[in-house]
């Protein structure tokens, strides 16, 4: 389908109520109604714009999910404004841990290699992206204080850097983490 939907569950319906293209087999429920846990894939229309630093605001979240081998810090890319309708494409480039001085001594952020699918960034839909840390590491002393990163599919001139905090008070754990794809996610 070329034209633009958003499906919501609403009061255990589905609902289409506009932007992003929904494919055959995209919707996926285990009864004769989608409750609000129900799969549900909303592929980003590939004709939207890149998103820009300027079109995303980052928030990052400490996973509360009980850790098994790795812990993992939530990246969450969401509308800077209301008129903000724009796409994300692969896992955060470039991605640096910092304290007020500078960069956290001895920690590489590692990028998933691949594109993955096209993410749209508007009104509630949002993308997620995570990084990840193995949970038997040390914890490395230095706490940061921010994360830079580079959004994946900024054209070239345009700004693609963005910064945001830190959760307070979490160390990092071990030497080398790891950034995970950009993957849809809307508020419910």
């Amino acid at each position: 389908m070329n034209t633009k939907f958003r499906i919501a569950a609403i009061a255990g319906v589905a609902c289409v109520v506009g932007v992003g293209a929904v494919t055959a087999g995209s919707v996926l429920a285990s009864g004769p109604a989608v409750s609000a846990s129900s799969a549900v894939t909303v592929l980003a229309d590939p004709g939207e714009v890149p998103c820009t630093a300027e079109d995303i605001d980052i928030t990052v979240t400490k996973d509360l999910s009980p850790p098994g081998e790795y812990e993992e810090f939530l990246i969450k890319y969401s509308a800077a404004t209301p008129e903000t309708s724009c796409t994300l494409q692969g896992p955060p480039i470039k991605a640096g841990l910092f304290t007020e001085a500078g960069p956290v001594p001895g920690v590489v952020v590692e990028s998933d290699d691949g594109m993955g699918d096209p993410v749209l960034v508007e009104g509630s839909m949002f993308g997620i992206s995570r990084i990840s840390q193995t949970t038997s590491d040390p914890a490395n002393p230095v706490i940061p204080a921010s994360i830079e990163l580079t959004l994946p599919g900024v054209p070239a001139g345009q700004d693609s850097r963005e910064v945001g905090a830190w959760p307070a008070g979490e160390p990092v754990k071990g030497s080398s983490l790891y950034a995970t794809q950009i993957t849809q996610s809307a508020a419910g």
